[in-house]
């Protein structure tokens, strides 16, 4: 059984990074110096990121580095462009015992001017690699220790130097960070588009540009390595424009941002909701979106915009400068629970300025693809932001169960079951396949079956056998009520991916339906072979209330109602439950919620 979950996406408010300093280093002689602390001299691991801005590449530059490179003589680590025009930076890291000029086939990636790119590279004693904006671009296989000697001069921003020469940077930094450890693809992917505490294991140096101005650049780290400008004064601290959220700390799970860099494709995804703009955006123009990293739906801060649940997931949103575009939420990896799917006008997105309070309807849904909802035109704004959507308990037929009772060769048998109906003339049965768009399939008005009750109060339990399909065919079906107006509303609920004869791959409980539910809750579960079945409900307590299947049974799908009583038929108080299925080896247990 597919079951129904409604979703919410929250954006939160915050001041967005992009108002905050950066430093423009002019090519020429502008620097800063930080000292030789023992701190920023790592000796088997390292990682190096930085925000960076790149306005020419005349030479050999450096942005971030603490180095020596005479001939034979190789130390320290740099943050670098690798040649006269050519775009080509990376990260070197002498090794203790390695050849001369070794370090110079260290990994790389081309970036491109005048744009904010996040670059970083990590050693962790046998691979050396670079990202940029948290994706691998390429890596080496080099190993030995970090060489120290002889000891580099300085860790300096924005050059390179030695006894033999000096080369400057010619672009804007910010957010640079010096770790004693390897950061992995993970670490660094999840954290380039937000603050550190300082404090995190590993991070020596972390500068984050946020003094806006006199000639110190501040370490935020728990050691002290301070920089002076040199040759720098306030008008070096510019605007920056990378994109970096100041988001909330509960809202720093799977973050991910839409910015000049993602030009018309699709963010990533942040546990469900990716954006999309139809034009690339301009510097300056961006959101970061992280969220808290809850599962399942609630029912709470709803107020009056047409939505009866929502998703307890919440996505924090950090916008600067002006981002309109589209919203995709997928209902299945922000929920949890997979499936489900319904009618793209009974989704809304939600907004609300603060932590706190009532949603507002700030878009409808524009389009629905399997389980994926699409919201257009949408002007993003600092605030909590929300897709709630409208139960079935809300439509004039209260359809609680949809689901397949039978599948064999040459047909399908399809259950479904509504605990009231206003005015229902019948239903409409529609099914696709992977190559054939919807089509409807059944109606009232040719099948007795699918006749309504007109105004009933009573459940009542609906039948039909799909005899039209074919084997190794592969189905989904939707259905609709219509009412004496000729009005037609299809119900949320959906059956994806059923084919004759079909039996369950895997032992599976699904979420129940509807999650909260007041009495009356389905739950479904899929059998792979013939099992000896037991499924109790338990309280919050480990205290057995009521034990709803205890037979041996048939492979195939499975389900059962519960009405909210105890095994002497008593009816239960509201709260969370846990429900639990034995099937032969197999063991799975899941929350519920009854309100009252």
């Amino acid at each position: 059984m597919v079951r129904y979950i409604s979703l919410l996406l929250i954006f939160g408010l915050s001041y967005s990074q992009g108002g905050g300093y950066a430093l423009d280093f002019d090519g020429s002689n502008d620097y800063s110096q930080h000292g030789t602390n023992s701190s920023l001299r790592p000796t088997s691991e390292i990682t190096l990121e930085a925000w960076i801005y790149v306005h020419t590449n005349a030479n050999w530059e450096s942005a971030v580095s603490y180095a020596t490179d005479n001939g034979a003589t190789e130390s320290g680590y740099d943050l670098f462009c690798k040649g006269a025009g050519s775009n080509k930076w990376s990260i070197r890291v002498a090794r203790v015992g390695m050849s001369e000029g070794d370090w110079a086939t260290d990994p790389y990636a081309y970036l491109t001017t005048w744009q904010w790119t996040h670059v970083a590279g990590t050693y962790d004693g046998t691979t050396i690699c670079f990202y940029q904006n948290g994706v691998l671009s390429t890596s080496e296989t080099h190993s030995g220790d970090i060489d120290w000697s002889p000891l580099p001069e300085n860790l300096y921003l924005g050059k390179f130097s030695d006894s033999d020469e000096n080369n400057y940077f010619d672009g804007y930094l910010d957010e640079v960070r010096i770790w004693s450890v390897a950061r992995t693809a993970t670490q660094i992917a999840d954290n380039i588009h937000v603050l550190l505490d300082g404090d995190e294991t590993g991070l020596e140096a972390y500068y984050k540009i946020s003094d806006g101005s006199g000639t110190t650049i501040t370490d935020n780290s728990e050691n002290s390595n301070t920089g002076t400008m040199v040759n720098m004064d306030n008008s070096d601290w510019v605007t920056s424009y990378a994109p970096i959220g100041d988001l909330n700390s509960s809202y720093e799970t799977d973050v991910e941002a839409i910015w000049k860099v993602s030009g018309t494709s699709a963010s990533d995804a942040s546990d469900g909701l990716t954006m999309t703009v139809s034009s690339a955006l301009s510097t300056g123009n961006f959101a970061v979106f992280g969220n808290n990293n809850t599962s399942g739906i609630s029912a709470s801060d709803i107020g009056n915009v047409g939505s009866t649940e929502r998703t307890g997931r919440i996505w924090q949103v950090d916008e600067s400068g002006t981002v309109a575009g589209t919203i995709t939420i997928d209902i299945s990896d922000a929920t949890g629970n997979a499936g489900q799917s319904g009618t793209a006008s009974n989704f809304r997105l939600l907004y609300r300025s603060g932590t706190s309070g009532d949603f507002s309807s700030a878009a409808t849904g524009a389009s629905i693809s399997g389980d994926v909802v699409t919201f257009t035109s949408v002007s993003l704004a600092d605030g909590y932001y929300a897709m709630g959507a409208q139960s079935d308990a809300s439509l004039p037929v209260e359809l609680t169960s949809f689901e397949v009772l039978d599948t064999r060769d040459n047909g399908i048998t399809l259950h479904w079951i509504t605990e009231s109906e206003i005015n229902n003339l019948g239903f409409i049965l529609d099914r696709r396949t992977l190559t054939i768009d919807w089509m409807e399939i059944a109606s009232f008005v040719t099948g007795t079956e699918l006749q309504g009750q007109g105004s009933v109060s009573h459940q009542t339990i609906y039948t039909y056998t799909d005899n039209t399909v074919i084997d190794n065919e592969v189905y989904d079906y939707r259905i609709a009520d219509v009412d004496y107006d000729g009005n037609k509303e299809y119900h949320s609920l959906q059956l994806m991916g059923i084919s004759p004869a079909s039996i369950p791959i895997t032992y599976v409980l699904r979420q129940n339906y509807p999650n909260p539910f007041n009495p009356i809750t389905t739950l479904s579960y899929d059998l792979p072979e013939d099992a000896l079945v037991k499924i109790t409900i338990y309280d919050m307590m480990g205290r057995q209330i009521n034990t709803l299947v205890s037979s041996q049974q048939t492979a195939g799908y499975r389900s059962v109602q519960w009405n909210a009583t105890n095994d002497a038929g008593q009816p239960v108080s509201a709260g969370l439950y846990l429900y639990t299925i034995q099937a032969g080896d197999f063991r799975q247990v899941k929350k519920m919620v009854l309100l009252k």
